[in-house]
């Protein structure tokens, strides 16, 4: 663990603002018609309305889009933040759900009205290299992948490590990752006991920079 980590001192005053390390600004996102649409507010855990033909920009906060099969069994399709664009249309699979980690901002855009490579092209490389994480063979292996993606993608350097203010829960973390909630739960306290991660109840983790 390095040496100028305290964990008191992440913990207790909270990580930075989450933000992107890879956020393209969000006005190479906006639609030019798009300017004049009011936002809606969200609640956490709350869904936003996924119509066929709408698509939702995300202004503040994180969202998780999930799929279901025949049995129940949950597939996230991804885990979106600020400046990101989701909606049913862009991933062609239903059903589709689009549910608030946390309070979330959004601005509705219409997809027949709507037309942005850009947006489309982030999008699907978000979903290749999610797709890829979770084809990792070994558990342990595959949720560390994605707990350094979504590290990369929502959090701040700090001089400890990489500080992420994620509100998401086990089981969330377990059906993104493709485990059961028993193991993520025992896989986190595993990369805790190796010095790799530091976890709070706070909903917040840290990667620890290797001393």
């Amino acid at each position: 663990m390095s040496a100028l980590f305290n964990p008191a001192s992440v913990f207790y005053f909270g990580c930075p603002m989450v933000s992107s390390l890879s956020t393209v600004p969000l006005s190479s996102f906006m639609h030019a018609q798009s300017s004049a649409l009011q936002s809606t507010f969200f609640s956490d855990r709350a869904f936003l309305p996924s119509e066929s033909q709408e698509l939702w920009q995300i202004t503040r906060g994180l969202v998780r889009t999930y799929t279901w099969d025949s049995n129940g069994n949950i597939t996230t399709l991804g885990i979106w933040g600020t400046g990101d664009i989701v909606g049913q249309p862009l991933s062609n699979v239903a059903p589709y759900m689009i549910q608030t980690l946390g309070t979330v901002e959004a601005t509705a855009l219409v997809s027949n009205q709507w037309n942005n490579p850009e947006a489309i092209l982030s999008h699907a490389q978000q979903l290749s290299i999610l797709l890829k994480i979770i084809s990792i063979k070994r558990a342990d292996d595959r949720l560390l992948s994605l707990l350094k993606w979504l590290a990369q993608r929502f959090g701040n350097l700090t001089p400890a490590g990489t500080c992420t203010t994620l509100p998401i829960t086990h089981q969330e973390l377990a059906e993104t990752a493709n485990v059961t909630r028993v193991t993520a739960t025992r896989l986190i306290g595993d990369l805790e006991q190796q010095g790799v991660l530091l976890w709070s109840r706070r909903r917040q983790f840290v990667l620890l920079t290797p001393s």
